[in-house]
């Protein structure tokens, strides 16, 4: 009927034969093809560009640079600090973070370790009067007892201090003009207050967390880890503008490190951050010299110096003002080590007869390197004078090194990295506490390292400060250079930590102008970053890293990964390591240990990670020796450790592990697995029995014997239920 109906109503019914079915199916294989192939034109019209925007894969306030910490336009790095706002933040910020900052200006004084009776005035600027403002940052070791923990000093004024915690200082502004070289250390010190005490942040909003750390990581030639950068379309590549593709600074580069491991080395070290030390040259360039906007005025030019006046009178005299001609003096040609001798053309000037700068303004000078006035005292009581130069020889045959300078430290400013440096002794062995030391410059984007009084000449540490010179190289496409070969300098702060105290030192020239436009400020700050910390990771003893690191021993030992980890039956759980020969490890298991920890997700905790497990606390098993070989990373043969961890046999939840290693000189950590701050994860299920066989099988026929005895009883019940309804039914039915 159906049939019908539609044929009345005009349908034709089609009988499929086998010649209909191959017909009709070559057509739709013919359309099918006509429709991708128009398809596939279309899309080619319409294609986006082959990468994605920088907006598909983070969030806006990374594209746009605004950091997390909120603030003004100086404080999110949009603008140039200027004295007064860099130190007013600086106490802010040691005000919220209490526990781990403290704020000093210059040093208190007292007897210095040379002999010498200093006071507050001491170390405060020549004319405006104002001493270098710092911060002293540690967590305070093991118990965290911050910066008011551990020992007083009472010369230097700070607290916090710890006989077996390693310290640094990193000083910025030796030159007023060079204004980025305050802006890196004050936005690390930004980073530090944010950053410390929390994990698994997703720093740039694109769902990971921790993938992506400073420099390449991964050992893949590429500083861009995750590939997020590479992932955009060309046009995108270069945010910041200095012609290389995703290069440092760029979005999506370094940008996401472990916080942890910001942590851990604030609580494992002693920061002493100088941002500015240079307060009386920098307030005279952007007040005077070389207001703003000085990147049009004087973008290669501005007021080096200090503010010394250089008059023929024998002292300074306060009451005048600056002759811009003569006064000032190059802090950075002002410390001891080799002063003045004429071996970078930097020899001292006679006061009264400096002359006329030809434009200072665009960066000509003759003065710019003034070394500072000579050194008339007999130092050593022997009746000459200046006859043992600081240059680590005995000059004089007298037996004495050193005794009788001719001049250098004479200015409030380096005066005060003199004491800060020679009164830092926390272990009392006499010598300074800084292993490793830092000074920010601008600009040539540089790394450089000792020597720079001499050229052709190499120091006994040559290969290892060329080790880590190339690690921060890494990080920046800067060149890593010895300082003589960029051109000799004499008596400058890193030959005299060095050549003196046996620290390795570093000078960064950050970027390309000494005044940097303002939007240029965050992606130079941005891409310099990963240095200073860098630099804290090597603090504890920089010469024994370099030479473990020159050859690769650290990369070529392991940890066994949460993949590659069996969870045993019963019993201690074995995390094992494989480390070379060649390393020197120590059984010492306060610095030889795996750190772990377990939890237990409830159903809304199944996606927690390390941000969400902060609070969680840590244990520590030691590692302990066994005769078992492993075969390395670089297919040598290395020897087994293991750590018995004692979880429960009735825990069930997830294990965090990993490792730190110790050298019997006392370096610490080195962590597994890297990037350090991050940890591996395995789900444990309950392991424990439920007794022994008799009583297993006793439990067994009880619950068989419940269920299925109450199953008969339930059926026998309902089965004589069934029987007596009809005959109550048919007694009703009788009724």
């Amino acid at each position: 009927m159906a049939v019908a109906s539609r044929v009345e109503a005009g349908w034709t019914p089609m009988v499929l034969t086998m010649r209909n079915a191959k017909a009709i199916l070559i057509t739709l294989l013919l359309l099918n093809s006509l429709a991708l192939t128009g398809s596939i034109g279309m899309a080619t019209q319409d294609d986006p560009p082959e990468g994605l925007a920088p907006e598909d894969i983070w969030s806006l306030d990374y594209v746009n640079h605004y950091y997390p910490w909120g603030g003004n336009e100086k404080v999110q790095f949009k603008e140039f600090h200027d004295y007064f706002t860099m130190r007013d933040r600086m106490m802010q910020l040691a005000e919220q973070n209490d526990n781990i900052m403290s704020f000093h200006e210059g040093l208190n004084g007292g007897i210095n370790a040379r002999g010498e009776e200093t006071t507050a005035d001491t170390y405060k600027g020549w004319y405006y009067s104002h001493p270098s403002p710092w911060m002293k940052i540690t967590g305070g070791g093991e118990e965290l007892e911050g910066v008011y923990g551990g020992e007083c000093n009472d010369f230097v004024g700070d607290c916090g201090n710890y006989a077996n915690i390693p310290d640094i200082q990193l000083v910025g502004n030796h030159h007023a003009r060079e204004w980025m070289s305050y802006e890196v250390p004050m936005y690390f010190l930004e980073t530090i207050a944010h950053y410390y005490g929390t994990a698994g942040i997703d720093n740039d909003g694109d769902g990971l967390i921790d993938e992506d750390t400073w420099g390449d990581s991964d050992g893949d030639g590429q500083l861009d880890d995750d590939g997020d950068c590479l992932s955009l379309d060309p046009s995108f590549q270069d945010s910041n503008g200095d012609g290389e593709l995703c290069g440092p600074g760029d979005l999506g580069v370094d940008e996401d490190f472990p916080e942890q491991q910001i942590t851990d080395l604030v609580n494992t070290r002693e920061i002493y951050l100088i941002p500015m030390l240079n307060v009386d040259g920098n307030r005279y360039d952007r007040e005077v010299f070389c207001p703003e906007p000085a990147w049009e005025s004087c973008p290669s030019g501005g007021w080096r110096k200090n503010l010394r006046n250089n008059g023929p009178e024998p002292l300074p005299d306060l009451t005048q003002g600056v002759d811009e001609d003569c006064d000032g003096v190059d802090l950075n040609r002002n410390y001891q080590f080799e002063w003045g001798w004429p071996l970078g053309a930097t020899i001292p000037l006679i006061p009264g007869t400096c002359t006329p700068a030809e434009d200072e303004r665009a960066g000509i000078s003759n003065n710019d390197v003034y070394t500072g006035p000579f050194d008339t005292s007999d130092n050593d009581g022997d009746g000459l004078i200046n006859e043992d130069n600081v240059d680590g020889e005995d000059d004089d045959n007298d037996g004495k090194v050193d005794e009788d300078w001719a001049g250098g430290n004479s200015e409030p400013e380096t005066r005060f990295i003199q004491d800060l440096t020679e009164m830092n002794d926390d272990d009392g062995d006499g010598a300074s506490d800084y292993k490793a030391t830092l000074t920010w410059h601008s600009y040539s984007e540089l790394v450089l390292y000792p020597w720079g009084h001499c050229t052709g000449c190499e120091t006994p540490d040559h290969a290892e400060l060329i080790y880590h010179g190339n690690k921060m190289a890494e990080m920046t496409t800067y060149e890593n250079m010895q300082s003589s070969d960029l051109y000799p300098t004499t008596g400058d702060y890193c030959d005299w930590h060095y050549g003196v105290h046996d620290s390795y030192c570093y000078t960064i020239e950050i970027g390309t102008a000494f005044h940097q436009r303002p939007e240029e400020i965050d992606h130079i700050a941005v891409r310099n970053l990963g240095i200073p910390f860098y630099m804290l990771k090597i603090s504890d003893n920089p010469r024994e890293r370099a030479q473990i690191g020159i050859q690769e021993i650290d990369k070529s030992q392991w940890m066994i990964s949460s993949e590659n980890l069996t969870i045993p039956s019963d019993g201690w759980i074995p995390i094992t390591m494989c480390i070379s020969p060649n390393f020197p490890f120590t059984n010492d298991q306060n610095h030889t240990h795996v750190m772990w920890r377990t939890v237990k997700p409830t159903r809304q905790q199944s996606d927690f990670g390390p941000k969400e497990w902060i609070e969680a606390d840590w244990m520590m098993t030691g590692f302990e020796e066994t005769q078992t070989n492993c075969t390395l990373k670089d297919n040598t043969t290395g020897t087994t450790i293991v750590a018995n961890l004692p979880v429960p046999d009735d825990f069930s939840g997830k294990l965090h592990y990993k490792s730190m290693l110790g050298t019997r000189s006392g370096t610490f950590p080195f962590s597994y697995p890297t990037p350090a701050g991050t940890y591996e994860e395995i789900s444990i299920a309950y392991r424990a029995p439920f007794g022994n066989t008799f009583m297993a099988f006793l439990l067994f026929f009880i619950v068989v014997t419940a269920v299925w005895g109450g199953l008969g009883v339930a059926l026998k019940i309902m089965m004589d239920s069934g029987k007596e309804e009809p005959q109550l039914g048919k007694k009703e039915a009788q009724n």
